[in-house]
């Protein structure tokens, strides 16, 4: 097996770059969403054209969500059959080198155990990519005699078959997958464009609507309803569409949460990169993702104080100051000199006029280390407030001592009454 081999001038990737990347795609997911349900109220207004047009667009920007294929007018053809969702392991071991080779290896698989759909649609699917057309459907077959109620060999026999151009049978293979699962997406979608392919617009359009009703966030079924809807009314034919909105992020939501938990388990302190970016930056989904990839951490090692600690943080950055000091209380019990936690905990006790528990804190951030300007500012304030004056003066000298530019602290000592 060939080994991947990182050049020397490549570097990883900062965390700030790692963020920026997030952000990116997040920004990206999001207006796509929009521009999806942008789709959605332009079909159900009857403005199809529109609506064809808008798909056009989001599936031309890329990159695409899961689920979007080619877009384009009806037709049925399939230019890479290895794109399929039962086939990525099989598309992968094609893109290293010989498909041929591939296809051997699934052969020996199938006739081992030939009720294997999952090596069975592989192994036809690398005959395929070999060029080896007829020998890939005949494999299917064989899959179908051993598993003639499994609808996902019946829509893979009928992409092959159609990528043929042999129509007929294909919508026949189609059906049969519907027969078997009759909310099996793809095989809606694909039983459509045989309709269309035998100019059948309105008996097409009733299968796209309820691919539609099953992943309304797909633009590349939305491109295909609004173009089928168009083509029945251009016929001179009555229409109403009613497509479903789209809800949430899930698909993409599912990928960033996971690749935000391998950070996090990995590097707790990535959530920094995030909370010093500016308010304006960065809408709560962000931080709410953060927050739901930190407490998947934490559920999976309740034992590190500094998952914890991150956590607390992005709860408070939402606004959830009792749940942030919740976290920072765990995070405390695993570590009970745990500086920053401390420290923070402290200034959210004083931020929800909790004074004694914020000095408690804060004091035991100071007998731990904590020799920052901003600590005995901190605790400055707290002594003011409690009207002890000549406590916070001595507290906002420190400060002061630390960092004889510290403005904050400056200001605060000259408007202590003397």
């Amino acid at each position: 097996m060939s080994e991947t081999v990182t050049p020397l001038e490549e570097t990883e990737a900062s965390p700030q770059d790692r963020v920026e990347d997030i952000l990116y795609r997040i920004k990206a997911d999001t207006e796509r969403l929009d521009q999806v349900r942008k789709g959605v109220c332009l079909i159900n207004a009857g403005k199809y054209e529109e609506a064809e047009a808008t798909y056009g667009r989001i599936l031309d920007d890329g990159p695409r969500r899961a689920g979007d294929q080619s877009a384009g007018k009806p037709t049925v053809s399939v230019s890479n059959p290895t794109a399929s969702v039962s086939s990525g392991l099989a598309a992968s071991l094609i893109g290293r080198g010989d498909p041929e080779a591939a296809a051997g290896q699934f052969d020996r698989i199938v006739a081992d155990d030939p009720t294997q759909v999952t090596a069975r649609i592989r192994h036809a699917l690398s005959l395929w990519a070999s060029k080896k057309c007829d020998e890939a459907v005949e494999s299917l077959r064989e899959g179908i005699r051993e598993n003639p109620e499994c609808a996902e060999l019946h829509f893979q026999l009928g992409t092959l078959l159609a990528a043929k151009d042999e129509y007929e049978e294909a919508e026949l293979r189609f059906t049969q997958a519907l027969n078997v699962d009759p909310d099996h997406t793809e095989s809606l979608v694909s039983y459509s464009l045989c309709c269309a392919v035998r100019n059948a617009p309105s008996e097409a359009l009733s299968y796209l609507r309820r691919a539609q009703a099953r992943r309304p966030g797909d633009a590349r079924v939305g491109l295909l309803l609004s173009h089928t809807a168009k083509a029945v009314r251009q016929q001179g034919l009555s229409v109403r569409v009613r497509a479903q909105m789209p809800e949430g992020h899930e698909p993409d939501e599912a990928r960033e949460i996971a690749e935000l938990v391998r950070i996090v388990e990995a590097e707790p302190e990535f959530a920094d990169a995030f909370l010093a970016l500016p308010t304006e930056r960065v809408d709560n989904r962000v931080f709410t993702l953060l927050l739901r990839s930190l407490q998947t951490a934490t559920s999976r090692r309740p034992e590190n104080s500094e998952l914890h600690h991150q956590c607390a943080r992005v709860l408070d950055r939402l606004g959830r100051c009792d749940d942030a000091i919740k976290e920072h209380e765990r995070a405390l019990q695993i570590d009970p000199n745990f500086i920053r936690a401390l420290i923070e905990l402290a200034k959210l006790y004083h931020k929800t006029d909790h004074a004694a528990d914020a000095k408690t804190r804060i004091e035991q951030a100071i007998k731990a280390g904590a020799e920052y300007a901003d600590v005995y500012y901190l605790l400055g304030n707290i002594y003011r407030d409690e009207g002890r004056v000549i406590r916070a003066r001595s507290a906002y000298r420190h400060a002061l001592l630390l960092n004889k530019r510290y403005e904050a602290a400056s200001q605060a000592l000259e408007a202590l009454p003397v």
